[in-house]
């Protein structure tokens, strides 16, 4: 497993969260056609009726429309650089959201404050279209379209209900009707993907990760190597395999050898600091990115309090083991990123030690 510092290891559930929230902003074109729609549609409502709650409504709703598209393509621009902390995107998209959603529920309701049944028809086919497209690309917070939900459609249900005829009444009912319906909707879609997000998740880190010793392999490793290079640490690669192993494996049988493996992994983590990353590459082969590597000494001293730790005796199923350990290193610069020459390099001083009977190799990197 690769040990990292809190800036830079999110837990499992926090890469869920961020995607879950980032779709929120993968909206800009629906949330463009119910802005020019509810504009549209909006002004010919507040022309007609020509009342002033109806034209405050229409200018609240145009307002946080167009702020919030203008927030959506601020968000896909500055990702990699945010303007903002990650939750305050959010936020700001759920109030601009919510706005939006009360303008609309209070201009159709003006519609139905008058007799003008032209105007009740768009602003009921404006409510269910805005629903529609609330309930496929809001689900994803699900409290934010329960929110949107009733504050547009709970406004046109009681203006409906307020008229005298039965017809009207029976409409506010369907509304209500249907609001409920789309609840059970929203949380079914909520549910649905954020359980795809979650397996795709956990499928992309079973990819990256040893399942005996749960240390990265090497894919996992690559990444954390371009992650160390991103930040321009020195660094040092530590190759490093067990001695005798194979008579291990015959003698005790292969659950003791997956149980000394494992025992060996928990050993290799106690000694990495916050940003080093190991992983296990082959069968009793295992490479350390150490971090922070201010001089050769520092790469030598954490290479032998590695392999002191790794050959103290252990206790595997009743039985006493020792092991010896073969090592290999090289330091490089922050400019360097060409991993598979590090480990070339660590791994021919890994093939001396061993030639020498076990213990430290040193390599050194040629300028270039």
């Amino acid at each position: 497993m690769s040990m990292t510092s809190p800036s830079h290891r999110r837990a499992p559930a926090e890469p869920v969260r961020l995607e879950m929230r980032n779709a929120l902003f993968a909206t800009a074109l629906p949330n463009a056609v119910m802005a020019a729609i509810f504009a549209t549609l909006g002004t010919k409502v507040a022309v007609d009726l020509r009342d002033p709650v109806a034209w405050v409504a229409l200018s609240g709703g145009v307002i946080c429309a167009v702020v919030k598209l203008g927030l959506i393509v601020a968000h896909a621009r500055r990702r990699d650089r945010p303007l903002f902390r990650p939750d305050s995107w959010g936020d700001a998209f759920a109030v601009l959201s919510a706005g939006f959603a009360f303008s609309l529920g209070m201009l159709g309701a003006r519609a139905f404050a008058h007799d003008a049944v032209l105007l009740q028809m768009l602003a009921t086919g404006l409510l269910f279209g805005y629903c529609s497209g609330l309930v496929a690309h809001t689900s994803i917070r699900p409290w934010l379209a329960t929110a949107c939900l009733a504050l547009s459609a709970v406004p046109i249900a009681i203006a409906a209900a307020s008229r005298a005829d039965s017809a009207h009444q029976l409409l506010a009912a369907s509304l209500i009707c249907f609001m409920l319906a789309a609840l059970q909707s929203i949380r079914h879609l909520y549910q649905a993907t954020r359980q795809q997000i979650i397996t795709r998740h956990a499928m992309a880190a079973l990819a990256r990760v040893d399942p005996l010793t749960k240390l990265p392999n090497r894919l996992g490793l690559r990444e954390a190597f371009t992650s160390q290079m991103r930040e321009e640490y020195d660094i040092a690669i530590h190759c490093l395999d067990l001695d005798a192993f194979k008579p291990v494996n015959d003698r005790y049988g292969h659950p003791t050898g997956d149980a000394l493996l494992a025992a060996v992994s928990d050993r290799v983590r106690s000694v990495l600091q916050p940003h080093d990353t190991a992983a296990r590459v082959g069968g009793d082969e295992f490479i350390i990115i150490q971090s922070g590597v201010r001089s050769q000494s520092e790469a030598d001293l954490f290479a032998r309090t590695l392999v002191r730790r790794i050959m103290a005796p252990y206790e595997i199923n009743t039985h006493q083991i020792e092991i010896g350990v073969s090592l290999g290193f090289v330091t490089a610069g922050g400019d360097e990123s060409d991993l598979d020459e590090l480990v070339a390099l660590a791994d021919a001083a890994l093939y001396q030690a061993k030639q020498s009977g076990g213990g430290i190799g040193r390599a050194t990197l040629a300028v270039r």
